[in-house]
C-alpha cells in the first residue's frame, strides 16, 4: 500500500478514535447560578412582611461583562474570555431572580415581582453588574464580583436605599465549579446585606414590631410564600484544598451519622450523600490526625473546608546541595509525639517530597534516628495555618561522601508553591567515567594497559504551560581511550538535541511540532591492523590509494549532520509521577548532510593482504511517515528506564525506512555514582547489506549536578 495512503488513514483513525474516547475533545461546559437554601439568615425571616409591592427589574451589565464567556482577568489591565467555559443563562436575567427569590423567601415585602401588568408597584429595585470576573494569576486564583444595589420609588430617579459592593474571594480549589460557586455565594450574601439596609431603613432590625402606620389602613393580603426546603435527597461534594497542589497530601476519611466512612484525596472533590459528616485528615496516625464535626453536605454543592492546618516538607542536602539518604523523624515540640519518619525524596529519579499536614503548632524534626530529647542533629520549625513551609536540612559527610551530622537547617525558599509552580524548568549534568585496566599476562616484563575517559554534558529544559508543553534535551559526549604503546584515541564523539513542542486540545492528545539535530565535534577515524586503503569521492575519483595503513579517516568535523522534523499527533499514554510514555505519529522530514563522509563499500584479502575500499556517500533527504514512541520509568531498587524510538517510512521507497531504538538502564549505586547500560539499534542500508546494528555501552559513572 502506498505509505501516503497509510499515514493520512492513521491520523484519521487517532482523530476518531479520540472523538470516541473523549468526552473532552472541544467540550464546551456551561455554568448557571442557583439559589441557596443554606446559606439563609434566620434572622432575616420576618413574620409579618411590610405593606409595599416592589418590582425587580433586569440588571444592568456592563458591555465586557454581557456576553456568555466567562472573564479571565489576569492581575492587570488584561483580560481574556474563555471560549470553553460559558455561562449557560444571562446574569441580566439570574441575578434579579435570585434577588426575587431571596425577598420572597424572608417575606420581606407584600408583593415582589419580576413584572407588575396592571398596578404601579410603590419600589423598584434595580442592580448593575460592573465585575464578575476569575482573577488568575500563577499561584493564586480569586473570584471577583462588584455590583451596585439601588432601591427607589417607582417612577423616580433618587436613590432611598444604595448598596456598593466589591468582593474579592481566594478560591480553595482552582477549578470553574469553585468559581461559579464562588460567584454564587457571593451574590446570595450581598443581597442579604442589601436586605438588612431596608430592614433598618424602615426602622426594623431582626424582626418588623409594627407597620407604618399611614399605610396600615392600606393592608392588602399579603402574597403566600412557599418556604419549603429544598429536597435534602441527593450527592454533594466535600473538598478539602491540597495547599502543595501535588497529589501527594494523605488521605482523610469522612464518617456520616451511620458509622460509615468513606476515604478521599485532598484536593480531589469526594462524592457523599447529603447529611452530616466528621472529617479527621491529617499526617500521623489516627489519633493524632485532625477533627471537624457536624460538617453539612449539601445537594448539588460543594462544601469546601477552609484550611485550618498547615503543611511541611522536608529536604535532606549535603553541603555541596546533593541528595543525601538521612531518615528524619517530626515531634510535636509540645507533647513530644511522633508523628512518623521518613527519608527525603530524591527528586532526580522521579520521587515526589512527602507532604505532612499538621496542626499550625511548633514541631521538632531530629536526623539519624535520635530520640525527641536529643540536643543534636535536630531542628526546630513553625508550621503555620494555611500555609507550606520547604525545610532544608544540610548533612556533613566524611571522606566518602557518607552523611554524617546536621550543620544547619533553614526555609530556603521564599514560597514552595511558588517554586513548583514555576512553568519553566532547566536542568544541567556533568557525567564522568575512568577505566584503567593493567596486566602481564603475556609476557612477565611486560605490562598491557588500558586507559578510557568518557565525559558527558547533558541538559534539559522544559516549559510547561497548559496547554502547550516544550521539551529541550541536548547531550554532549566525548570519549578517548589509550593501550599499550599507542596514543590516545577518540572514542566516543556525539552531539545529540532534540526539541519537541506539543499543544495538547485534550487531556492526553494533542498536536506536537519537533526538531532534531544530531552530529560530533572532530574527525573520525577507524583503526585496524595494517590494510591497503582505497577511498573513491562522490565523482568517481580516487582520493587515496595507500598500502600498509592501520587507519583511515572516515568522516570530517561536524559531518555527518542529521537532521529530523517532524508534526503530527502526539498521544500520551501514560502521564505519572514515576512513569510516562508518549506514542506520535505523523509526517517527518529528514536531511543527512554528508561532506567528506565514507562508508566501507567492499573487503577482500588477496595474499594475507586485506584490501578495504570506501566511498564517499551523497547527502540525501527523506519525506514520509514517522512514528516515535517516547518514555521514562522510575522503577524499584533505584532503577530508572528511558526508551526512544524513532521510525521514518519514506513515502517513495518503503524498504529504506531509518530506525534509531536507544534504550537506556540506569541504576543508582551512591550518591554520585551510578551505573549504566545503553544499548541503540539502528537500522543500516548498503550496496552489501541490510541490517540491524547493535551498539552496546556499560560504564561506571560519576555525576555532579549544575543546576
Amino acid at each position: 500500500m502506498d505509505m501516503k495512503k497509510v499515514f493520512w488513514l492513521l491520523i484519521i483513525a487517532i482523530l476518531l478514535l479520540a472523538g470516541c474516547t473523549s468526552s473532552e475533545l472541544l467540550t464546551k461546559n456551561y455554568y448557571i447560578l442557583e439559589y441557596y437554601d443554606h446559606n439563609e439568615e434566620q434572622d432575616l425571616f420576618q413574620k409579618t412582611p411590610l405593606n409595599f409591592s416592589v418590582y425587580i427589574q433586569d440588571s444592568k451589565v456592563s458591555k465586557t461583562y454581557n456576553r456568555s464567556q466567562i472573564v479571565i482577568r489576569h492581575f492587570g489591565p488584561r483580560i481574556t474570555y474563555d471560549n470553553y467555559n460559558l455561562w449557560g443563562i444571562k446574569l441580566s436575567k439570574v441575578i434579579p431572580d435570585l434577588i426575587q427569590k431571596r425577598l420572597q423567601r424572608y417575606r420581606i415585602f407584600n408583593q415582589v415581582h419580576r413584572e407588575f401588568l396592571d398596578t404601579r408597584p410603590d419600589f423598584e429595585i434595580s442592580t448593575s453588574i460592573n465585575n464578575i470576573e476569575l482573577y488568575m494569576a500563577d499561584n493564586i486564583q480569586q473570584a471577583r464580583v462588584n455590583m451596585t444595589f439601588i432601591l427607589r420609588n417607582s417612577g423616580e430617579e433618587i436613590n432611598l436605599i444604595q448598596q456598593n459592593t466589591n468582593i474579592e474571594r481566594k478560591l480553595l480549589s482552582y477549578d470553574y465549579d469553585t468559581f461559579v460557586q464562588t460567584v454564587n455565594e457571593i451574590i446570595l450574601e450581598e443581597t442579604d446585606k442589601f436586605i438588612n439596609k431596608i430592614l433598618i431603613t424602615c426602622g426594623v432590625e431582626g424582626g418588623i414590631e409594627e407597620i407604618i402606620a399611614d399605610n396600615a389602613e392600606n393592608t392588602v393580603i399579603t402574597e403566600e410564600i412557599a418556604l419549603e426546603k429544598t429536597t435534602t435527597e441527593g450527592n454533594g461534594l466535600l473538598l478539602l484544598p491540597a495547599l502543595s497542589r501535588t497529589d501527594n497530601e494523605p488521605y482523610f476519611y469522612a464518617k456520616n451519622d451511620t458509622g460509615f466512612v468513606q476515604s478521599g484525596k485532598m484536593g480531589t472533590p469526594l462524592a457523599l450523600e447529603a447529611g452530616f459528616y466528621s472529617i479527621q485528615y491529617g499526617s500521623g496516625k489516627y489519633n493524632q490526625m485532625m477533627t471537624k464535626k457536624n460538617i453539612e453536605i449539601i445537594p448539588r454543592f460543594k462544601t469546601i473546608i477552609e484550611p485550618d492546618w498547615g503543611c511541611l516538607i522536608v529536604e535532606v542536602i549535603d553541603k555541596d546541595r546533593n541528595y543525601a539518604k538521612v531518615r528524619y523523624e517530626i515531634f510535636d515540640l509540645v507533647t513530644g509525639e511522633s508523628y512518623g519518619s521518613e527519608f527525603p525524596a530524591e527528586e532526580e529519579i522521579g520521587e515526589q517530597s512527602t507532604v505532612w499536614v499538621l496542626k499550625p503548632g511548633l514541631y521538632k524534626i531530629t536526623m539519624n534516628n535520635e530520640p525527641f530529647n536529643t540536643y543534636s542533629n535536630f531542628t526546630t520549625t513553625y508550621v503555620e495555618k494555611g500555609d507550606i513551609k520547604k525545610l532544608t536540612i544540610v548533612m556533613d559527610t566524611d571522606d566518602e561522601g557518607i552523611p554524617t551530622n546536621m550543620i544547619g537547617a533553614g526555609v530556603l525558599e521564599e514560597s514552595f508553591l511558588e517554586t513548583s509552580l514555576e512553568k519553566t524548568k532547566f536542568s544541567s549534568a556533568i557525567h564522568g567515567n575512568v577505566n584503567v585496566n593493567s596486566n602481564n599476562e603475556s609476557e612477565k616484563d611486560v605490562n598491557d594497559t588500558n586507559i578510557v575517559l568518557n565525559a558527558q554534558l547533558q541538559n534539559f529544559l522544559l516549559y510547561d504551560n497548559s496547554p502547550f508543553h516544550y521539551s529541550m534535551k541536548n547531550l554532549i559526549e566525548v570519549g578517548t581511550s589509550k593501550a599499550t604503546s599507542e596514543s590516545f584515541r577518540l572514542s566516543t564523539d556525539d552531539f545529540d538535541l532534540k526539541n519537541t513542542l506539543i499543544y495538547y486540545f485534550i487531556k492526553d492528545l494533542g498536536l506536537y511540532a519537533r526538531f532534531d539535530a544530531n552530529s560530533h565535534f572532530f574527525n573520525t577515524r577507524l583503526y585496524d591492523d595494517d590494510f591497503y586503503c582505497t577511498k573513491i569521492n562522490k565523482d568517481g575519483d580516487v582520493v587515496q590509494d595507500t598500502a600498509f595503513v592501520d587507519n583511515v579517516k572516515i568522516e570530517s568535523a561536524f559531518f555527518p549532520l542529521v537532521l529530523k522534523e517532524g508534526v503530527g499527533i502526539n498521544y500520551r499514554i501514560l502521564n505519572r509521577s514515576k512513569a510516562n510514555l508518549s506514542l506520535r505519529i505523523g509526517f517527518g522530514l529528514r536531511q543527512d548532510i554528508n561532506n567528506d563522509v565514507y562508508q566501507l563499500w567492499n573487503t577482500q584479502t588477496i595474499n594475507d593482504t586485506v584490501y578495504k575500499e570506501y566511498r564517499e556517500l551523497e547527502s540525501e533527504s527523506k519525506t514520509g511517515t514517522e512514528m516515535s514512541l517516547v518514555g521514562t520509568f522510575q522503577l524499584p531498587l533505584n532503577l530508572s528506564y528511558s526508551v526512544n524510538a524513532d521510525f521514518l517510512f519514506p513515502f517513495n521507497d518503503e524498504k529504506n525506512y531509518t530506525m534509531e531504538w536507544e534504550n537506556v538502564f540506569n541504576a543508582k549505586l551512591f550518591k554520585y555514582i551510578s551505573l549504566d547500560y545503553k544499548l541503540k539499534l539502528t537500522h543500516k542500508m548498503t550496496e552489501i547489506n541490510d541490517y540491524v546494528a547493535l551498539n552496546h555501552a556499560l560504564f561506571l559513572r560519576v555525576t555532579y549536578f549544575l543546576k
